[in-house]
């Protein structure tokens, strides 16, 4: 969409209904109108919504806790914002509503501009009794921003405000010469129920749209209670309109109705009911879903409390509408912080459950990690009888690559296994240009969040120097006297490192100092770290394991005797 719309479009949340949308413009409104929305904006007053932006600013920046000197420095911007914006808006506004006396503008959208012409809506202004230096003055208003070429559509006495659409003015003028307005749109009455209102929104069935929607398929998959929802309103919905209320930003009393949000009109009472209750029963359809299929998962490791997802359903339940006559009246109760409040405390109930379930994916993951690490190492255990060397060295003993290097052929990384030069240091000219390589078997997802992206610190899987992993040469499984499954062999770190570095291996020392302590070893998973044993098993330990456990857990032969 252009920017000169898109101003307009703004203007319709900044606007007092005084006309009715009817009068003005029912030349435009034809029996296929599907949606239709409307502004006066004729009490606007530039300078006290300027002003009322600014407000709004400031008082969010104190609810956040601002300081002095940053809530000054940061109103200060906002008002710089506000005045940049004020130079390409004031002359805009202030042209078209005082010298053309403009002060209504619509958005229209028909079937038949969409199926016939490609057109999802139209911008139109009152243009009656205007001239040729009107347009072309709105015109300069229109480069000002420095756009050029733009064209504008006369149908009758509207102007129609140039969109990105293809073939906008051709497809325009076409539907121009087909237009048959209809006084009794169903349209009109949608717009009558919200005529003492504020801007105001209006959606209508007519029979072309009801017709398609009933013809549609709807995939097997579509739950039987969602589909027979769908199928009701496509024949049963005659009108819906909406209205919002703007009166606090210009200081008015608000409307009669203004507690009103959205009215939904059918055929008869009976038809309303029914809507009702569809609406009831998926609300506790869908909760029940949530409820079983996030309980039922074999993956996660906590039940959501039950009171969560009864208090989601009374919650949504003081939501429904109410049944008048033959239409269904969605209201705020008088009181949004109820609704506001109530939302939080939705949330406030559900998001650690989300979060939980969250990590429990990511903790899974990790481990299923750690299990192909240790496939793969058993695999390298077969070809060559041992695992391999913390790092590989040259002649003069220098480190050369890491275990993690050696093992790529075993985790389905074949081909950058052979791209590494692996005769020369993993940091020479050419190995560097693998460091920034991510290998999801490496990657702890509850940890990358925290990587250095930059650098490719993207591995939390460390061996222990000098134990299972000695540098230069292998261990093999005979040398593990203490027991496979009783020996760690790699172990989450909570600060990443590339996979390349021969040398970001902890040693039995950083281990012996505790999970999310002092040293190294730790993770961002909730009271503990996940490990993999040198048999191939995964086990989750905890924070509070004693570290001499610990130090044991970590050697190959140390003839301890280990409890978990």
């Amino acid at each position: 969409m252009r920017t000169f719309p898109a101003i307009l479009l703004c203007l319709l949340l900044l606007s007092v209904n005084r006309t009715t949308a009817q009068e003005t413009f029912a030349p435009l409104i034809t029996e296929n109108c599907v949606a239709f929305v409307h502004a006066d904006f004729s009490k606007v007053e530039f300078d006290a919504v300027k002003k009322n932006l600014q407000k709004i600013g400031e008082d969010a920046l104190r609810e956040l806790g601002f300081d002095d000197k940053s809530f000054k420095a940061t109103a200060h911007e906002l008002s710089a914002e506000l005045d940049k914006l004020d130079v390409i808006f004031r002359p805009l506004f202030e042209t078209t509503t005082k010298e053309f006396g403009i002060r209504e503008v619509a958005v229209i959208a028909d079937m038949s501009l969409l199926l016939e012409h490609q057109v999802p809506f139209i911008v139109a202004l009152p243009w009656k009794n205007k001239t040729d230096a009107h347009l072309n003055k709105l015109r300069a208003l229109w480069n000002m921003e420095n756009y050029a070429n733009t064209d504008f559509g006369i149908v009758g006495d509207f102007l129609i405000l140039p969109m990105d659409f293809p073939q906008f003015t051709e497809n325009l003028a076409s539907w121009a010469k087909t237009i048959q307005p209809a006084p009794n749109a169903p349209i009109f009455d949608a717009l009558k129920n919200v005529a003492g209102n504020e801007t105001k929104f209006a959606v209508a069935f007519p029979p072309q749209l009801r017709t398609m929607v009933q013809a549609a398929p709807l995939p097997s998959e579509v739950p039987v209670e969602v589909r027979n929802l769908l199928m009701f309103a496509a024949q049963k919905i005659d009108w819906a309109s909406a209205a919002v209320s703007l009166h606090e930003w210009f200081g008015g009393e608000p409307p009669k109705n203004a507690d009103v949000l959205l009215t939904i009109k059918t055929a008869k009472r009976s038809d309303a009911v029914m809507l009702r209750g569809m609406l009831e029963t998926l609300i506790e359809f869908g909760i029940n879903a949530a409820q079983f299929g996030i309980n039922q998962s074999g993956e996660l490791d906590f039940e959501i409390p039950p009171l969560a997802f009864q208090f989601a359903k009374g919650f949504l339940r003081t939501l429904l509408p109410e049944v008048q006559e033959d239409k269904l009246v969605f209201r705020t109760k008088g009181d949004t912080q109820v609704v506001v409040a109530g939302a939080g405390v939705a949330i406030a109930l559900l998001l650690p459950a989300v979060q939980a379930a969250r990590e429990a994916a990511r903790r899974m993951q990790c481990s299923n990690n750690l299990k192909q690490v240790a496939l793969a190492l058993h695999n390298y255990h077969d070809v060559y009888n041992e695992f391999p060397p913390l790092y590989t060295v040259d002649k003069d003993g220098k480190p050369l690559h890491s275990w993690r290097v050696l093992i790529l052929p075993f985790i389905e990384q074949q081909g950058l296994y052979q791209n590494i030069r692996r005769d020369e240091p993993w940091d020479s000219e050419h190995n560097k240009q693998f460091h920034n390589v991510r290998i999801s078997t490496f990657s702890c997802p509850s940890n990358s969040g925290n990587a250095d992206g930059g650098s490719g610190r993207y591995c939390f899987y460390s061996g222990i120097a000098g134990e299972g992993f000695v540098p230069g040469k292998g261990t093999s499984l005979m040398k593990i006297t203490d027991g496979t499954s009783n020996t760690i062999a790699i172990v989450e770190v909570k600060e990443g490192f590339c996979w390349m570095d021969p040398t970001a291996d902890i040693t039995l020392d950083e281990l012996a100092k505790g999970i999310n302590a002092d040293g190294r070893v730790g993770s961002y998973h909730t009271g503990g770290v996940n490990v993999a044993f040198f048999d191939g098993s995964v086990r989750f330990i905890s924070n509070f394991v004693d570290k001499t456990i610990l130090r044991a857990l970590g050697t190959i032969a140390g003839g301890e005797a280990v409890a978990l």
